[in-house]
């Protein structure tokens, strides 16, 4: 089975919502993932329009699994509706129901009068089971995958062009190094910073990201990769054994992510001017980079990282994401490991 994309969630939820939207609602759904912030649009839209204002008091029930059973929720999906055509019966944390087995059952013949919504936060129904196999024939399921560390940048990119703004691909990057790939964090922090900009402002660069989330480029993956890029060694040292001495703070898998966005984009650029050939800079534009200051440093990171050694270094970053996680590291720790990495790409 082909691995689930960040375009195969935005698509599946757009088209979800579409029908929600529309009029067009499921007797049940579910709603699960690693990633729960779709599942949270999608709840803001069902709670809005499944049932009028006036339906609400009588027909909308939301409870959380902790403080319910199974059995209390096909309960509460018999009813009947009072003075409106549906109601709606939501069940938030459902990772804690037990005895789905209850579920099992309401699944083979759900009320054609109750909308049902079990929401799964931060986990998935284990698809060996009986319930999964009737919710996947009876009823609406969404499940989103965690984005990837890489593709973080990107829709911290997309999400802002969404509301109006633009921002530099550093201080993209800067801020998903900050957030991880956490979409309600990035979401927060976003919106934190569009009210400490001043209201004529439209582009997002390095310093708004430093004044108005607090995060210091200093210490940061893009400073890592500029080092690399510039051949200030001592300082790449430098900031991989703070990273190192800071584990939590700066976690590898972070910086590796952060690593491998600048390297692949690096690669984009390669493979324009190995196509096209002529001046570097038109390369770098048609790669997607516009910002006068990225694309003098994209030049001077081709020249130092010619294709073959682009491609090893991207080679070396998953090795090490997959020593990181693999167990396979021995004693070393991620400091350790940041530091040899660094070691491997310079020699």
């Amino acid at each position: 089975m082909a691995k689930q994309t960040e375009q195969d969630n935005l698509q599946q939820m757009n088209a979800l919502l579409a029908n929600i939207k529309g009029g067009k609602f499921s007797p049940v759904y579910i709603l699960m993932g690693e990633e729960p912030y779709y599942s949270d649009i999608i709840i803001e839209a069902i709670l809005a329009n499944v049932l009028e204002p006036s339906e609400r008091d009588f027909n909308q029930t939301v409870v959380y699994a902790q403080d319910t059973t199974s059995a209390d929720i096909v309960q509460a999906c018999r009813r009947f509706p009072m003075f409106a055509p549906r109601q709606l019966v939501m069940v938030k944390e459902a990772q804690h129901l037990t005895r789905l087995d209850i579920l099992e059952q309401y699944l083979e013949s759900p009320s054609e009068e109750t909308v049902l919504v079990l929401a799964f936060t931060n986990k998935s129904v284990d698809k060996r089971t009986g319930f999964y196999k009737k919710a996947k024939a009876s009823a609406t399921v969404f499940e989103s995958k965690a984005i990837a560390e890489w593709d973080v940048a990107k829709w911290i990119t997309s999400y802002i062009q969404g509301k109006g703004f633009s921002i530099t691909p550093d201080a993209a990057s800067l801020m998903a190094e900050h957030t991880g790939n956490v979409l309600r964090k990035i979401v927060l922090e976003a919106d934190k910073l569009f009210k400490g900009l001043p209201a004529d402002k439209k582009e997002i660069t390095v310093k708004d990201i430093e004044t108005n989330i607090g995060i210091s480029r200093e210490f940061s993956a893009f400073e890592l990769t500029k080092s690399l890029v510039f051949k200030d060694y001592a300082n790449a040292y430098r900031i991989a054994r703070h990273f190192g001495d800071n584990p939590k703070k700066y976690p590898l898998v972070l910086t590796l992510g952060a690593m491998f966005f600048f390297f692949s984009r690096l690669l984009k650029c390669h493979a324009y001017y190995m196509k096209d050939g002529g001046i570097m800079e038109n390369s770098i534009r048609k790669a997607g980079i516009f910002a006068q200051g990225q694309i003098k440093e994209y030049a001077t990171a081709m020249r130092a990282f010619p294709i073959k050694k682009t491609m090893s270094t991207i080679a070396l970053i998953k090795e090490y994401d997959y020593k990181s996680k693999s167990g396979n590291a021995g004693g070393a720790s991620e400091g350790d490991l940041l530091v040899e990495l660094i070691s491997h790409i310079i020699h």
